[in-house]
Parts: C-alpha cells; sequence; structure tokens
C-alpha cells in the first residue's frame, strides 16, 4: 500500500484515536494533523501533538514501515531533525533517530480496514469512472457543491494559462485577448491554425484598419495563407491585393495553406466562413476588449457576436465555389461556444489580475446561463444518473474525469474522501 493512503488518513484523522499509543507504550493524543507538504521535507508541518502529557509542536512523517526512515535517508538529513513523530502503517525496526542522534517516536496507526478495501477497490476499477459501483452512497447536495468548485478549478487552470500568456507579451492585454479570441473560432477542429494566425499578425495590424472590413477580411485570409493561386473570381482578386499592399507595408510572411482543416468539416464551420466572421466581429466592434469586459449575459455575447460576414459570403463557403445563398451570421450555440471558452475565461483572468471580483462572479455567471455541452464524457455522466443543468456542470464534471477520474486522484477527490470514509 502506497504511503498516500496513510497520509490521507492522517490528514483527516481516520485513524482510531481512542487508546493511541506510541510503540514505547506513551499515551498519543493528536491535537492538529498539520499541514501536508507537498514538496521536499516531512510530509505534514505544524503539528501539535501530546505524547505522554507533553506537548510538541513540530513536523510529521509518515511512511509504510518504520525502516522506510533509514531507506530514505532522513536519519542524516537536518531537514526531518523538526520531526516530533513517526506513523508507520507497520514498525519493523526499533525507533529511528534524527541526524543529532535524537530518537524520535513512532506511532503504528491502527484503522478501520474497510477503509483500505475500499481504496483497493478504487484504484484496481476499470469502470468509466472508479468510483462508479459506489457513487450512489454520495449525498447529491454534496455532489453539486464539489461540482461547483470544480468549475472554478477548471476556470482558474484556465486563468493561469491566460497569465503566462500575459507574461509571455510582457503585459499586453490587447494580445492576450487576440490569441485567445482567434483560438475560440477555431471551434476545436481548427484551434490551432487559428491560434498560430493570432500569432503571425500583430494586433497594432488589425487596429490600424478595423475601419475596412474588407481589408480585416483580407488581412485574415491572406495570412492564412488562403489567397494564394490564380483569382478566382473579383472579390478573390480584390483580397488579394488588399492583402499584397498590407503584407508589404507590415512585413508580414503568410502560414502554410496546409495546415487547415477543410475535410469532413461541415461547409459552415469551413475555416473560410469563421476566419470570415472573426473580421465581422473585429471590424464591428473597435474597441473589443471593451466590448467583451462590459458583457454581463449571455444575451450581450450574442449581441456582439452577431457580425455580419461580407455580403460574398453570403453565397460562399470558400472562395470562387458558389453555393446556395445562407446567412453566415454566427448560430446561437456558436455564440454560447465562444462566450464559454473566450468571453469567460479572459474575463475572469483579467478580473483576477486587476483584483476586479465582480468580473470573476460575471464570468462564472455566464456558464450557469449556457446550456450543458454534449460530448462522450458528459454523456458518460449522463448515463451513470448525474445529469448536469448548465454549461457550469458540465465543465465541472469534464474538470472531474481527467483531472481526478482519469488519473485515480480519488484521494485528492471530495467524492472519493467520502466514499473512503464510508
Amino acid at each position: 500500500m502506497g504511503e498516500q493512503l496513510l497520509q490521507f488518513i492522517w490528514k483527516f484523522g481516520l485513524f482510531e484515536k481512542e487508546g493511541a499509543r506510541c510503540t514505547t507504550g506513551e499515551c498519543l493524543e493528536v491535537l492538529s494533523a498539520g499541514v501536508q507538504n507537498t514538496d521536499a521535507g516531512p510530509d505534514f508541518s505544524n503539528a501539535r501533538i501530546k505524547i505522554g502529557g507533553t506537548l510538541w509542536a513540530g513536523n510529521v512523517e509518515v511512511h509504510n514501515l518504520a525502516s522506510d526512515w533509514e531507506k530514505h535517508k532522513h536519519q542524516g538529513n537536518m531537514a526531518y531533525d523538526s520531526v516530533i513523530l513517526h506513523v508507520v502503517r507497520q514498525s519493523d525496526c526499533e525507533p529511528v533517530c534524527s541526524s543529532s542522534g535524537v530518537p524520535i517516536p513512532v506511532y503504528e496507526m491502527r484503522y478501520n480496514q474497510a477503509l483500505e478495501e475500499r481504496y483497493h477497490r478504487l484504484m484496481s476499477s476499470q469502470e468509466f469512472v472508479p468510483c462508479r459501483p459506489l457513487l450512489k452512497t454520495v449525498e447529491n447536495f454534496k455532489l453539486r457543491m464539489f461540482l461547483t468548485r470544480l468549475a472554478v478549478e477548471r476556470m482558474e487552470q484556465r486563468c493561469e494559462r491566460i497569465t503566462r500568456l500575459l507574461e509571455a507579451k510582457h503585459g499586453d492585454w490587447e494580445a492576450v485577448f487576440q490569441r485567445t479570441l482567434f483560438r475560440a473560432f477555431g471551434f476545436g477542429v481548427n484551434a490551432e491554425p487559428f491560434e498560430q494566425l493570432a500569432q503571425s499578425i500583430p494586433a497594432a495590424c488589425i487596429a490600424k484598419h478595423r475601419n475596412s472590413q474588407l481589408q480585416v477580411e483580407a488581412l485574415l485570409l491572406g495570412q492564412a495563407g488562403l489567397l494564394g493561386g490564380a483569382a478566382a473570381d473579383e472579390y478573390h482578386a480584390q483580397l488579394q491585393k488588399e492583402y499584397d499592399l498590407l503584407r508589404a507595408k507590415f512585413s508580414l510572411s503568410p502560414m502554410p495553406s496546409h495546415v487547415w482543416k477543410f475535410l469532413r468539416t461541415r461547409p459552415v464551420n469551413f475555416p473560410t466562413i469563421r476566419i470570415a466572421q472573426l473580421a465581422g466581429f473585429l471590424h464591428k466592434n473597435q474597441d473589443f476588449i471593451s466590448a467583451v469586459l462590459a458583457v454581463k449575459v449571455v444575451e450581450d455575447c450574442k449581441k456582439i457576436f452577431s457580425a455580419k460576414p461580407s455580403e460574398y459570403w453570403d453565397t460562399h463557403y470558400s472562395l470562387g465555389h458558389a453555393s446556395a445563398r445562407r446567412n453566415k451570421i454566427l448560430g446561437e450555440k456558436s455564440v454560447e461556444r465562444i462566450a464559454a471558452n473566450f468571453v469567460a475565461p479572459v474575463m475572469f483572468a483579467y478580473g483576477r489580475s486587476r483584483g476586479q471580483e465582480a468580473l470573476c462572479d460575471t464570468a462564472i455567471a455566464l456558464l450557469e446561463q449556457i446550456a450543458a455541452e454534449q460530448n462522450s464524457k458528459v454523456e458518460g455522466w449522463r448515463g451513470m444518473g448525474i445529469n448536469p443543468q448548465n454549461m457550469l456542470e458540465s465543465q465541472a464534471l469534464l474538470q472531474l474525469k481527467n483531472e481526478y477520474c482519469d488519473r485515480k486522484k480519488c484521494l485528492q477527490c471530495m467524492i472519493g474522501k467520502q466514499i473512503l470514509e464510508g
């Protein structure tokens, strides 16, 4: 059995406290288990323990076997001289000593063996989630509370990525917003190429030409490498002419066109259409950062992202290939995905960086207004009777599945904790 379970038992006080004694016979009373340390050094710091009536304050080290102390060479490491108790599953040697030769009290921890059995059952499970057969024992109220916490955790992870990007861009929020926005317009299948496109165009280039939708389209399609070859029609020729001027003006180098995915992609999701929609948004919202930060509800997102691409795209999905007339304004579901994958994360990150908690609250509230996403993992949860009510909850379930269940991190999961405690 790994030390992680023993640390879990110690941390949450799941051992038998009545009649607890050290291996040398002194009565043991744990007033505080301490704070778990995930870095180098003793496993728990700032513990408070009474041994034989004497109060001790210091660190605690947890091992499977008492002999692991010397196996890990703690006896010669002064970082472990502050250890006041050695907690073990099995005492298989004499009490160990600090680097100065002082004996360290040993507690052979006693606990309900059913807890250990439940743990092994979780670790050996091949179910969609390890605790599937036991999940019904978890109170629905506690489950919903944990989902809210997981949704915030997922948002904070996204916030960290945006913060790292902000540092790389030397505090340039416009560049950060642009890169995150472009990636969202990739709608998964073309997210990477869209992010490359954002990186290839300095934000200032777009800012100088936002007044002309034609020029913004030419800049984006040209940089995407989608304007090459002989002009297929008059509009294609116009775009090429505008891009040639902009390319020379800003010393730009276009991306290779082969990175874009058209195959097995619905025409409405073609990169050409998404780029035209993005150009419409950038043209309509001259100060798009302010427009995004002003969002209060999902309906606001629908207003700012309802920008119409150039009229040419009403009858085209790609350059030079006419099609039946169809309005190419972003649909409601597409806007909701952008709200979830762009608006909410950047709003949360911006609010955190500026100490504006109201923006963080708005970002979380936006996810509560959007219908739960539909994918295989969310459907897996539905098959277990857990039906997310909105995007906030479906994002939380994805976080739970990806970061805890798939990694068998049951000891760090509130649901796993309740199941283990029985």
